[in-house]
């Protein structure tokens, strides 16, 4: 009989380890029977996602990018490369994008500070949709010329964007854009040249409307986003007098 409690005693005695280490805690759900079927890869990160920025953020400290460059003023991303003051900027942020974009710029454009042919030189920056940094190359040359060259960079993957990675980045179709600046172009000429009824080249005008019109004058890599959020283009208006034609900074009304 003594045998018989002792083996009932020591039994309880082993089972009370399991019980009492779910005291206070919340109890687990009930274990699922193993499978053969292979447990799913956790789901990749989106491109673009808040983690991303913190492996270039310049400090290091951020969490997320709200704490990073996507929250700074425009004048904490960009200043005058010296000494060209007001002429060639310098994207102050450490990035892979920041870097390429400032080895492009003073490769190009330092050289022309002592060009002849060039008569003027400056740059315009912008920060819109806390999310994309453009700076616009303008230099103006003989004929009352300007040429326009943006570049862009990804605040949030601190990439620098190509004109088609933009239009991916913002959801625009190139197609669509590509008929929106062949109407924005037209505006523009009809607005600098009139609508022909008083031009002594009747010819002439409607060749230099259509060259400006035509679908092969459209170009999807030189865009930027302005400062109030506006798709722009270089749209080029071909000319009744003067250069063969000028360069425009056009906004297409698509605002992100």
């Amino acid at each position: 009989m003594k045998k018989i409690l002792f083996i009932l005693f020591l039994a309880l005695c082993l089972a009370l380890p399991a019980g009492c280490a779910s005291q206070g805690q919340t109890s687990a759900a009930p274990t699922a029977e193993p499978t053969s079927e292979p447990t799913a890869e956790p789901a990749a990160e989106e491109e673009g996602s808040p983690s991303d920025a913190t492996q270039w953020i310049e400090d290091g400290s951020a969490t997320d990018a709200s704490m990073g460059w996507t929250g700074a003023d425009l004048e904490e991303c960009v200043e005058d490369l010296a000494p060209f003051e007001g002429m060639v900027p310098y994207i102050r942020l450490e990035c892979p994008g920041a870097a390429e974009i400032n080895d492009a710029i003073e490769a190009e454009f330092v050289p022309l500070a002592d060009d002849p042919a060039c008569e003027g030189m400056f740059y315009l920056s912008y920060k819109a949709a806390q999310r994309v940094l453009s700076v616009v190359m303008v230099v103006k040359g003989p004929n009352d010329t300007i040429f326009y060259t943006p570049y862009n960079l990804d605040l949030i993957t601190g990439e620098a964007l190509d004109g088609e990675a933009l239009m991916a980045l913002l959801g625009v179709d190139a197609d669509e854009l590509k008929a929106l600046e062949q109407t924005v172009m037209g505006e523009e000429f009809t607005h600098e040249y009139g609508t022909g009824e008083a031009v002594t080249d009747e010819a002439f005008y409607a060749q230099q409307y259509e060259r400006t019109t035509a679908l092969e004058n459209t170009q999807t890599d030189r865009l930027w986003v302005a400062g109030d959020g506006q798709l722009t283009f270089v749209g080029r208006i071909y000319s009744l007098a003067g250069a063969e034609y000028y360069e425009r900074a056009l906004g297409t009304g698509l605002i992100f």
